[in-house]
């Protein structure tokens, strides 16, 4: 397990230490061998798999992950719902 941490800069945020507090800290954490990553923010963690949420808002990234690991009907039918959305998308993007 890899934990990357990674700034999410605001736009036009100058280089001052003054201005330096609208710099948010993400935590993310990959889970292996899945598409599938932790995100913490503000204390908050909730799994992802690219853009898309998985998973609710909760104070305990283990649980978040357990619950990404854990291989249900409901994940799998998430899983395809997104990759349909995916595919449309690409498809709409190739008609244009």
């Amino acid at each position: 397990m890899k934990d990357t941490l990674v700034k999410q800069l605001q736009p036009n945020v100058s280089k001052s230490k003054k201005e330096s507090s609208n710099e948010e800290l993400i935590k993310r954490v990959q889970i292996k061998d899945s598409p599938f990553e932790v995100i913490t923010q503000d204390g908050y963690s909730f799994g992802v798999m690219g853009n898309y949420r998985l998973t609710e808002k909760s104070n305990d990234a283990k649980d978040i992950e357990k619950q990404l690991k854990k291989i249900t009907w409901n994940r799998i039918i998430q899983i395809v719902m997104i990759l349909d959305e995916v595919k449309s998308k690409i498809k709409k993007q190739e008609e244009v």
